[in-house]
């Protein structure tokens, strides 16, 4: 009789990573929009792109997708740009750059302001210019 277990292995593994690919591309909505120049809304932040700088203004670009999900594009006044990525109306990311992989991060929400910190880079951003009104 052959050994089952390889085949129950394989089907839910490729179960899982079906899940997986499902919940990438639902969670992935607004950051192709952004990829793609379309955006929601646009505003100017207070940031700081490195530790020693005085805090600057960037250029907020949000797109937004559904169920608190957002990705916003923060570019500096060098031209450098950061996306930071939201979901369910909390912050969860930043993309890779050379100034790091955008997963050493803080964040809280203050009084409608979200405080963001990634890497060395830091960004004040009003909650509803992210998630609307």
């Amino acid at each position: 009789m052959p050994d089952r277990k390889p085949r129950i292995l394989l089907a839910a593994t490729v179960a899982a990573l079906a899940s997986v690919a499902a919940g990438a591309t639902a969670a992935g909505e607004s950051a192709a929009h952004a990829k793609a120049g379309d955006f929601d809304a646009k505003g100017r932040i207070a940031c700081v792109q490195r530790d020693g700088l005085p805090i600057g203004t960037c250029t907020a670009r949000v797109a937004r997708g559904p169920a608190g999900e957002a990705t916003l594009e923060a570019t500096f006044e060098n031209g450098f740009a950061r996306m930071l990525f939201f979901e369910e109306g909390a912050f969860l990311r930043a993309n890779t750059t050379m100034s790091g992989v955008g997963t050493d991060t803080d964040w809280r929400l203050e009084e409608g302001m979200l405080f963001l910190r990634v890497d060395d880079q830091r960004f004040e951003v009003p909650e509803a210019l992210v998630f609307g009104d």
